[in-house]
């Protein structure tokens, strides 16, 4: 193979020596015989930028990004999406054309894995924790499903103001509040990989709430442990959405749309 047939991405994040995406990546290649190579890139925090230059100088098609640099991926590009826009984060870059385009596939990989597994999200009440680039990303899809409401808990009632601001033409998002029910919490911040207490109140999961920890470990996390603990009837965590944010970046870059669900099967089982 001449090396100039290998298509070359890769993952930005810190840290990133875990990520998965290197192998899903790899995965959905087999599946379009596309010959890959596919890099996890690990930069200091405000070195985001000089990695991202280099990697797109050296023939990069397309790269994503994970925390903590979504934001910073929105500001490099030359022109962004319409999710990327309304969220100010992206986690997909592509370049094309002799521009770089930003993504943001967070919240339709959220939904889709969501519809994979049979969640049906008609009339539910939503609880979302945290006001970080994922959140708002999810926030943003899921407005437009046919769900009842969404509310947020986060230490910053800024933050969460400043989303309600942006979203408040679709009325159905708010503060958290203690007396509400939940039938989904979605946990978007990073207390899985900390040792940390968990500090969410204990009311926000009954058992009839379903919890989704965007983050994922090779067993249980420890948002899902929490949860079943307090009674949910199911606590998902963050692989799914992982592999469908993925997927939705490969057919950016490649016009492929890869099996998702072979591939979580294929991780699950590692």
């Amino acid at each position: 193979i001449k090396m100039d047939e290998i298509k070359k991405f890769a993952v930005f994040g810190n840290p990133i020596s875990h990520s998965l995406s290197p192998m899903i990546h790899k995965e959905f290649a087999k599946e379009q015989n596309l010959n890959i190579q596919y890099k996890a890139i690990e930069p200091e925090s405000d070195d985001f930028e000089t990695h991202a230059q280099s990697f797109f100088s050296k023939k990069g098609i397309g790269a994503n990004v994970t925390i903590p640099f979504k934001d910073q991926a929105y500001n490099f590009a030359d022109e962004k999406d319409e999710v990327s826009t309304i969220c100010q984060c992206s986690n997909t870059l592509w370049y094309d054309d002799g521009k770089i385009k930003a993504f943001n596939t967070d919240g339709q990989g959220f939904i889709n894995d969501l519809k994979k597994k049979n969640i049906i999200m008609r009339d539910m009440k939503i609880l979302i924790l945290g006001t970080g680039g994922s959140a708002r990303s999810i926030i943003n899809t899921l407005s437009s499903e046919d769900i009842k409401s969404i509310s947020i808990l986060s230490r910053s009632q800024d933050n969460v103001d400043k989303i309600i601001g942006k979203f408040d033409k679709r009325k159905k998002i708010s503060h958290y509040s203690d007396s509400d029910s939940y039938g989904l919490v979605i946990n978007t911040t990073p207390i899985s990989m900390t040792n940390s207490e968990i500090p969410f109140p204990e009311s926000i999961i009954n058992n009839n709430t379903i919890s989704y920890d965007l983050f994922y470990s090779r067993k249980q996390t420890r948002f899902q442990e929490w949860s079943l603990n307090r009674g949910a009837s199911q606590a998902l965590d963050g692989i799914g959405m992982l592999i469908n944010q993925a997927a939705l970046s490969y057919e950016i870059w490649n016009k492929f749309s890869p099996d998702t669900e072979r591939v979580e099967q294929l991780i699950r089982s590692l």
